[in-house]
């Protein structure tokens, strides 16, 4: 009796030690893999098309937040400026200036979500027809680009490299625009129009 009760028992164990892995546990396994490849690991090896991506995002949210500072503004001049700190660093900022004749430079109102800096190692060109010339390049470090709103909400001025503490470097009648502001990086066109409006395509 002990004998039968002992090879039952070792034969037991001999099939659960060969019990492998079912058709269906095989397949959820290779589901779950080729999700993780499709969406996973992209993200984990393509870091710097995310972080343009965030700052195309951060500059189209900006500018539709400066038109609405620039409408709630009245009888004052809101400027937007997006500065390249350094290769990797990009800098947000909202400027307001309720008399642009008294040569004091405008005083920020950047609000919280925009203070701290942006790391994306971009190519972020820009192009505007102006009345007298155009206005285009691409920001280097330690560059900038400012855009002016008047009380409409409508952008009317656009100029490069201004000194920030610096009234008169502000953009005056010299850089007044007569078509949309575009904006090309890595990942396309995106576009400021004359009445303040951005929108993420080429400039009509």
């Amino acid at each position: 009796m002990g004998s039968i009760a002992s090879d039952l028992f070792s034969q037991c164990c001999s099939k659960s030690c060969q019990r492998g892995f079912t058709l269906v546990e095989i397949i959820v396994v290779i589901i779950l893999l080729g999700i993780l490849s499709a969406v996973a690991i992209p993200r984990i090896g393509n870091v710097a098309r995310y972080d343009e991506l965030a700052l195309r995002s951060a500059i189209m949210g900006s500018l539709r937040l400066a038109q609405k500072a620039a409408l709630a503004q009245h009888a004052s001049s809101v400027y937007w400026v997006l500065e390249r700190s350094s290769d990797t660093q990009w800098q947000i900022s909202l400027l307001i200036d309720s008399d642009t004749s008294d040569a004091t430079p405008p005083t920020s109102i950047t609000p919280p979500q925009l203070n701290a800096e942006i790391t994306a190692d971009a190519l972020l060109s820009y192009t505007a027809s102006l009345v007298s010339g155009s206005e285009s390049g691409s920001l280097s470090s330690g560059e900038n680009l400012v855009v002016m709103y008047n009380q409409l909400g409508d952008m009317i001025r656009v100029d490069n490299n201004v000194v920030l503490n610096s009234a008169a470097s502000f953009p005056d009648d010299g850089q007044e625009v007569d078509s949309s502001l575009q904006f090309t990086d890595d990942n396309g066109d995106y576009c400021l129009s004359l009445t303040g409006y951005t929108y993420e395509t080429t400039c009509r």
